[in-house]
């Protein structure tokens, strides 16, 4: 686990930004409250300071927030397919392609969770998520191994205990089906850079037998354990 503190406003000023873009691209100030989990008296402080850099506008007949031309100009310096992520992705299409599972990373993007890429098994009868998929940190197994293993991301979803045994065990198992979707399970384990910093979650999901589990919760980790990020 890291142990580096960073700054919390960088945290909350990112799940604004993220909020947003999963909602279409623009907001409402009392969504973005709600969604974020911050009060609209100090949420207005960041909508203003991100307005002023351009990486938000506000539309000045509707009031909503947008997503401003600084992200695009930013954006241009990212590495697209030769990125850390699709190093990631490669290797866990990998071991879809051997388990026949469902396979996904999770982002940590300020507060919130995203998947941010899906690869869906060859099974005739699975689960579809679309990109960018919000994660809830609560009931899922992504949220799980972000809140033991980033110091960055708090949580009180979660007892110490619980944390504790994710750690020493190194993945994070959901057993509870998601609600609306009868059986579907999920296993995360963390991905970790050469630095020892949390980059991202791996995950397998979809419907999977729960005497299984743990071999395939294994198999993961040493899947993972074979990345050079």
């Amino acid at each position: 686990m890291s142990t580096v503190q960073g700054v919390n406003s960088v945290d909350i000023a990112v799940s604004i930004l993220n909020f947003i873009a999963q909602n279409g691209g623009i907001a409402r100030a009392a969504d973005i409250s709600k969604g974020c989990e911050i009060s609209k008296s100090r949420l207005h402080k960041y909508l203003v300071s991100l307005c002023r850099t351009q990486m938000l506008y506000q539309d000045t007949q509707t009031s909503r927030y947008a997503l401003g031309r600084n992200l695009t100009f930013l954006a241009n310096f990212v590495e697209p397919e030769s990125s850390y992520i699709e190093t990631i992705n490669n290797n866990l299409i990998q071991f879809r392609d051997e388990q026949n599972v469902s396979t996904g990373i999770a982002l940590r993007l300020g507060k919130a969770l995203s998947l941010v890429k899906y690869n869906r098994s060859f099974k005739n009868v699975e689960i579809d998520f679309l990109p960018n998929t919000p994660l809830p940190v609560e009931r899922s197994a992504a949220g799980l191994i972000f809140s033991a293993f980033d110091d960055q991301f708090h949580s009180n979803f979660y007892s110490q205990a619980e944390l504790d045994k994710i750690v020493k065990q190194g993945y994070a198992i959901r057993y509870q089906p998601t609600e609306g979707i009868p059986g579907a399970q999920s296993i995360a384990c963390p991905i970790f850079n050469n630095e020892g910093q949390l980059v991202a979650a791996a995950i397998t999901m979809g419907f999977i037998d729960e005497s299984d589990m743990e071999r395939l919760a294994n198999a993961l980790i040493k899947q993972v354990n074979t990345l050079f990020l």
